[in-house]
């Protein structure tokens, strides 16, 4: 998996979160900065809007598409809604990892 690939697939996480039958309880705040487009930046922080709120990540794709410029029939959102969304304990794990190479690559 590329790192835009590991990327996606911790957004797609959380918009597919209640199809998935996730425990929103393991819900976690995305690091906005340490995700690698502008757009998936974009993205992250309205997922963190959303998590911090109300959790209804059933609505969240919607709330997305209307609220983001650049998502309907984009490439970069088709990606992301085309990524096979991780269970949260895997997705928070990721999301390390995405964190550690940000901070690491800040220090060079």
């Amino acid at each position: 998996m590329t790192q835009a690939d590991i990327e996606n697939a911790v957004l797609a996480s959380f918009l597919y979160a209640d199809d998935m039958g996730e425990d929103t309880s393991k819900s976690f705040i995305l690091s906005e900065d340490a995700f690698t487009s502008d757009f998936r930046r974009r993205v992250a922080t309205r997922i963190n809007a959303t998590t911090t709120i109300d959790k209804a990540y059933s609505v969240l794709s919607y709330d997305i598409e209307y609220k983001i410029g650049g998502t309907i029939y984009e490439q970069p959102w088709i990606d992301i809604l085309a990524q096979t969304p991780l269970p949260f304990s895997l997705a928070n794990r990721y999301h390390d990892d995405i964190k550690k190479a940000y901070d690491m690559q800040r220090l060079v």
